[in-house]
């Protein structure tokens, strides 16, 4: 592969064998590829800013989760395991909770 940037920093990849060239504009400048990859690689407060906006959708849905069960069982309406999985979705939330959103290699739990 063949690795361009254009004025901003956007990386563009073509086939090395020539096949593309008509097709690269002028404007962009060759680089390599350890360059490109540099380019593309995410910095790490996007990750970070990514990872609590993840974090925030998750607790949201554990909490929506939550009240529905918690109603259920507060109304003595319950069908089937749903003490059980009440249980297991405030576990959820807390370890949810636990997660630093600001470590680039942040792990999220596993939904029950």
């Amino acid at each position: 592969m063949k690795y361009y940037k254009d004025t901003n920093n956007q990386v563009y990849a073509y086939c090395d064998d020539g096949s593309q060239d008509e097709f690269i504009p002028h404007e962009q400048i060759a680089i390599t590829e350890k360059e490109a990859l540099k380019l593309i690689k995410p910095k790490p407060e996007d990750i970070q800013y990514q990872n609590q906006v993840i974090k925030t959708a998750l607790i949201n849905e554990a909490n929506e989760k939550i009240a529905v069960l918690q109603d259920i069982i507060d109304l003595d309406m319950q069908e089937s395991n749903e003490e059980e999985q009440l249980k297991q979705w405030k576990k959820y939330r807390i370890l949810l909770t636990r997660v630093d959103a600001s470590d680039v290699n942040a792990v999220f739990p596993e939904k029950p």
